[in-house]
This record gives structure tokens, sequence and C-alpha cells, in this order.
């Protein structure tokens, strides 16, 4: 098998889940029996999950250097991927290498196919991710495991982990056709991932999620810690290149940290990782140098990437209220008086009105595209909704068209924004490194 006919056998797995599986019909029991097949690699790892709905990816990286900078090897599972799927499984930063990730879907992959035979059918294409991700952490000989969670939490293929220790970032409304409509339904999801007696660190919450989290924290005698609490934090600058800012843990305070990412959000995931990097290591001491070290080299694209600065080309994989709240935040912040050309492209099982209210106002035109997924919102369906808050809007279907008429209308004082979707995100990204602004850093 070479490698791309083993990328071709994991896409095809999505042709079964182009009819969506309802959520809760999705059963624990299908990645359980395919990971006692393969060995129950997950029983022999030390595991960490990150549930939420804003944040979670970078609180997992920010936690994976914090925890390389105590001298750990560390696996980071997250999803889903820019450009190369490999971005998926990482050791101390680097991709599962190609060879690895070929060895590893051929040795799985009769396993896979013999799940047909299942009552509940066979593994999906994200609970074979998991798996990969698990057995190549195992085989790497890793100290720790990280697993960003997907939906939920509760019935995520992640969750078949027994995590040491339970992190749940801002929760807010997004997903809610599996879900459900209040703060209170999402949270119970996401408080699936709590273990009895084990430690569980949260950003503030709105209250209706705090309360969630707060009782079943106290009924399954878990820990809990909360930023913002026991832990504090505080933005000393914002500027192009990243945020500085203070955590104060209950043992020490960390000053000087410096992140090169854009958002004072970025600042809440840090203090909550440092919360869980101290509560992981016990008596161990974490060196502030090296913290600070490894959270300035820290690298994770188009969460706010600043690609270029004049003109200004901004990516982002926000896309929901929440996190295109955040971008908004930071445009206003950072960008302010600046002309602002924004083009944006969305999924279709997320729900494009909140999103578009939010960051339609802050821009002076605003191009509408088609990303590149199996089930995308239109690009002039899209553009329908945008209308309801802005008056200059042009549905433009096809990626690279839409992005040389963005480019086209930038100009060196405006700033450009790419956002909406991991799946226009990505793409875009790789485009405007590799042939747009071949000046600017190498894409991922």
């Amino acid at each position: 098998m070479t490698y791309d006919e083993a990328l071709a056998w994991l896409d095809g797995l999505l042709n079964y889940e182009r009819t969506a599986i309802p959520y809760a019909e999705i059963k624990l029991a299908r990645i359980q029996t395919l990971l006692e097949r393969l060995g129950d690699p997950h029983r022999h790892l030390r595991t960490v999950l990150v549930a939420g709905t804003k944040g979670k990816g970078s609180t997992a990286a920010i936690l994976c250097a914090i925890l390389r900078a105590a001298g750990e090897r560390v696996g980071l599972y997250s999803k889903p991927h820019l450009v190369d799927y490999r971005e998926r499984i990482r050791v101390d930063g680097a991709f599962i290498p190609a060879e690895a990730l070929t060895e590893l879907i051929a040795a799985v992959r009769p396993t896979v196919e013999a799940g047909a035979q299942d009552p509940w059918g066979p593994p999906t294409y994200f609970e074979v991710s998991v798996a990969l991700a698990l057995l190549y952490f195992l085989h790497e000989g890793v100290d720790r495991a990280v697993l960003e969670v997907g939906i939920g939490g509760r019935l995520d293929a992640t969750n078949v982990c027994d995590p040491e220790l339970s992190i749940i970032t801002p929760i807010s409304y997004d997903h809610t056709d599996v879900l459900g409509h209040t703060l209170t339904q999402i949270a119970t999801e996401k408080a699936g991932i709590i273990r009895p007696g084990r430690p569980v660190v949260s950003a503030p919450q709105p209250e209706e999620a705090r309360a969630v989290i707060v009782e079943v924290c106290e009924r399954l005698g878990a820990q809990w810690v909360e930023v913002g609490r026991e832990t504090s934090y505080a933005v000393e600058q914002m500027g192009l290149g990243g945020v500085e800012f203070t955590v104060t843990t209950p043992s020490r305070r960390y000053q000087g940290l410096h992140l090169p990412l854009l958002g004072r959000h970025q600042a809440l995931n840090a203090a909550v990782a440092l919360t869980a990097a101290e509560i992981l290591l016990g008596r161990r001491r974490l060196d502030a140098d090296a913290v600070q070290k490894e959270l300035a080299h820290l690298e994770w694209p188009a969460r706010e990437e600043l690609l270029s600065r004049r003109p200004a080309v901004l990516v982002d994989v926000a896309h929901n209220p929440a996190s295109i709240a955040a971008l908004r935040a930071t445009l206003e912040e950072l960008f302010a008086g600046r002309r602002v050309v924004l083009l944006l492209g969305m999924i279709a099982t997320h729900d494009p009105d909140p999103v578009a209210a939010i960051i339609a106002p802050v821009a002076d035109e605003v191009i509408t595209t088609t990303p590149l997924h199996l089930r995308p919102l239109v690009a002039y369906e899209l553009a329908e909704v945008v209308r309801r808050y802005h008056h200059r809007v042009e549905a433009v279907p096809e990626l690279d068209e839409a992005l040389g008429a963005a480019l086209g209308r930038t100009s060196p004082e405006d700033v450009l924004v790419v956002a909406g979707s991991f799946f226009l995100a990505g793409p875009a990204r790789e485009r405007l490194l590799r042939r747009l602004l071949p000046n600017t850093p190498r894409a991922v």
C-alpha cells in the first residue's frame, strides 16, 4: 500500500458518513470494539481529554508545549486538519511520518473492514483516526497523550480513553442540532469526559454551563479547578507579534510569557493549560524559563494567524459565534480604522446567521465562497444570509477565484480576513502562502 492509497482508503470511510449518523445513535461500543481488536492501546497510555466549544485545539497545543518544557515526550491528537492529514497526529510537535501512517493504515484496515459485520456497523473515519493516533502514541512511547475531543464529549470517540485529567474550555452554542439548544444540554455532553475522582480544569463558563460542570464534579467526586478562581491571568500587551501575559497559579507566578498568536483569548488558553500541567506534574516543579521558551516558539496555524502585514492578511478557523466574536475583538483592537475585506465560507452544519451578524458589520465588503467539504454551505446561500447584515456582498464559489477577487480589492493598507471554517482556512492558507504571497513563511 502506498501513502496515496492509504489516504484514499481512509477518505473512503467518509462515504459511509455521507448519510449523517444520528448523534444519539453513535455508540462508543464501535470504537471500543475496534480498539479491543487492536490490543487496547488506550489502556496503556496516560491521556488528557480537552473538550469545549472554543479554544480546545489551542489549549491542547499549549499544554503539549508546557509538558515538553518539563521534559516529557508528548502526543497530540487534534482535528480537523488544515491541509495534511498528518497534522492530526503529532509527537513532540512533529507530524506522524508518511511512512508510519501508511504502515498503520495497512495494519488496521483488515480489522476495520471486519467491523462491517458488527451490529453497529463498521468504524467511521473519525473513530479510525482516533485508533491510529493511539496506536502511534503507544509505538512512540509518549509519556502522555493529549486528545482534542470532537463534537460534544460524552459520545465522542476520544472518550473511550480514561483520562487522568480533563479540560473544558469555554462552552457556547455550536452543533446545536446534535448537542441541544440550551447551554445546559451542551455542557452536559461536554461534561461527559469528567471521571470519578479525577481532576477537571475549566475555563470560566457562562453560569448555566458552569452549574452543570459543578454538579457533575460533585456527583463524581472529581476535583474541580476553575481559571478565574484558583488561577488568574492578566494580558500585559497585545500586538501583531502576539500576546504577552502573566499567569498566577496556586503554586507560582509566571511572568513575561509570550505567545506568537493573536487574540487575548490565547492568554486564557495558556492559563488553563498551565493549571492542568501543574496538576499533571504533581511535585515536579515547572521551569518557568523553559515554559517561556516553549510558548514563545509555539506554532498553531490558522488561529488568527497573520500571514502578511502589508496588506495585513489574517486567516482564522473561527466558525461558531464565540470564536467569531474573538476574531472580531482582535480586529477592533489591532486593526481599528483600517479597511477590512472579509472572505467568508462555512459548512452546512453550522448556523451562518449568528456568525454573519457578528463579523459582517466590521467589514467594508464581504466575499462569500464555498469551502472544500462534503457538506458545504454554497456561496450564494451564505451571501443571502450575510446581506441581512451588510450591503456589499458578492458570492464567488470557486476558492482560487475568490482569493484573487479578495486580494484584488485589498490595498497595502487594508486587512484581508479569511474565516468561517477549517475547510476554508486550510486550503486558503496554503494557496496564499504558496502562490499569492510567496515571500511569507512556509505553509503547514
